[in-house]
């Protein structure tokens, strides 16, 4: 485990040579004891699982790399394209930055919605259901479905943590949305500052392979920069700002 980070529950029927029975009876005990964290489909050591913290207090969390991660994702948005921004307060920064002369933008989001109303450019269509007070958007399986009436220029996505594995999210919500997302979108953009790297959470929701582009502010390590490169993500890496300046 000091080695991998996280184990699925297949790793340990073969490592060790048990059942998935057993292998979910040691899980249990070793949640209870505080040595592991259960994940979707698998465990890994609390130091390697990344806190969800509320909606609120995040917004100010890394701001000014938010900020600057969410104003080159901006550069990528074109006029009259069909896009889709997360529910992120990441992605939120981005609001500010879209100087197009036409745009629609799909978004769950009550803040994102709010912000893209003071733009008169732009279209802003929310989806529906049961409104989140953790995380200010709004959640329906109705919402998953109308998703097929869509086909997305750009989808921008953040996320809670990213390791060897892949992509994940905190909420068992984003499993579906965040799969059928990729599916409607011609190109997907992962926006990710740097605290999010060798991290997971409980959903393990996307591979690589789902994403075209990522936005950081700093390289992730050798060995997690090689595991997205090689699934054909273009990587774009903002300078420091005083590497900026030089």
């Amino acid at each position: 485990m000091e080695k991998s980070e996280s184990m699925t529950v297949n790793d340990i029927c073969d490592i060790f040579q048990v059942s998935r029975d057993t292998a979910r009876r040691d899980i249990v005990k070793l949640t209870e004891q505080g040595a592991v964290v259960r994940t979707h489909g698998g465990i890994a050591l609390p130091k390697f699982v990344q806190k969800f913290h509320h909606y609120v207090e995040r917004q100010n969390n890394e701001l000014e790399v938010k900020q600057r991660l969410a104003e080159c994702a901006a550069t990528y948005i074109q006029d009259n394209e069909l896009i889709y921004l997360d529910v992120s307060t990441t992605v939120k920064c981005m609001i500010p930055h879209l100087h197009v002369k036409s745009l629609k933008v799909v978004t769950q989001s009550l803040d994102n919605a709010w912000l893209l109303m003071e733009n008169e450019r732009i279209q802003t269509y929310l989806l529906g259901g049961l409104i989140s007070c953790e995380t200010r958007h709004m959640m329906s399986y109705d919402a998953l479905r109308k998703l097929a009436d869509y086909r997305f220029t750009k989808v921008f996505l953040s996320a809670v943590g990213m390791n060897q594995e892949g992509i994940y999210y905190y909420h068992e919500d984003d499993v579906h949305l965040k799969r059928e997302l990729t599916k409607r979108a011609e190109q997907v953009i992962l926006i990710l500052d740097h605290t999010k790297f060798d991290k997971c959470s409980f959903f393990k929701v996307l591979d690589f392979e789902s994403i075209d582009m990522m936005i950081t502010d700093r390289a992730p390590s050798p060995e997690l920069q090689d595991k997205i490169e090689n699934a054909g993500v273009q990587l774009i890496i903002l300078p420091q700002p005083e590497d900026a300046n030089v």
